[in-house]
């Protein structure tokens, strides 16, 4: 019951955020001149989802494979890092399972709100810039962000509206998961947009008009509250 109504309340707040990260994307987009290797990495992720469509046996099946494969190495990491034991690892095209030993809500929500392949890609192309550093290109970077941001939205909307996720009941319930979720994820888009854009997005700013937004919201909330028990 207190996640419910914790997610019931944090509900507003997780649209402030989506709203001031669409608003820091809509300025990488008006800016496309300086931020086109990020943009043609996210149109790459969308590009290759459609062509998962056009060949489900083929070019979907991998991509499913992948992103089922991330999900629950992600799960398994997040396991790892809060000290419980990892008993058992699946991961199918469909469908996969992790055996812990204990859980809790932050395991249960890491595959939606951490994109795993974007901090592989960071890994990755910090070995590439130490072994071949003439093979990291300045471009090379914002391009693979953009690839595996928009591929770990994309396939995490997707996993979210077309199965029924037993991970967001073991978290506390439907409405605390996606507030989250949402939440979350909103967040890190604007950090990591500002990290490789930082003239463009202005993060304290979009914050700082979240936070007075966020205000005037719980004082009008604490005032119709105070008038309705009164």
């Amino acid at each position: 019951m207190i996640r419910l109504l914790f997610g019931f309340f944090l509900m507003p707040f997780s649209a402030i955020l989506i709203a001031a990260a669409g608003k820091s994307l809509g300025r990488v987009c008006m800016e496309a001149a300086a931020t086109f290797p990020f943009l043609a990495g996210a149109g790459a992720a969308a590009l290759g989802r459609l062509a998962g469509d056009l060949d489900p046996k083929g070019v979907g099946a991998w991509q499913r494979r992948i992103y089922v494969f991330g999900h629950e190495f992600t799960h398994a990491v997040a396991a790892w890092g809060s000290g419980a034991k990892v008993l058992g690892f699946k991961a199918g095209e469909r469908s996969g399972h992790v055996d812990l030993s204990h859980s809790n809500a932050a395991v249960a929500l890491a595959p939606y709100c951490v994109p795993i392949y974007a901090l592989a890609a960071v890994l990755g192309y910090r070995l590439l810039s130490w072994s071949r550093p003439e093979l990291a290109g300045p471009s090379l970077f914002p391009f693979l962000m953009g690839l595996t941001l928009a591929f770990h939205m994309i396939a995490t909307l997707e996993c979210l509206w077309d199965v029924r996720q037993p991970d967001l009941k073991d978290a506390g319930g439907v409405v605390f998961s996606l507030a989250w979720i949402a939440a979350s994820n909103a967040l890190l888009v604007m950090l990591m947009l500002k990290a490789l854009f930082p003239k463009v997005v202005p993060l304290g700013e979009e914050l700082a008009a979240s936070g007075r937004l966020a205000g005037a919201l719980v004082t009008w909330g604490w005032g119709l509250a105070l008038r309705l028990v009164g």
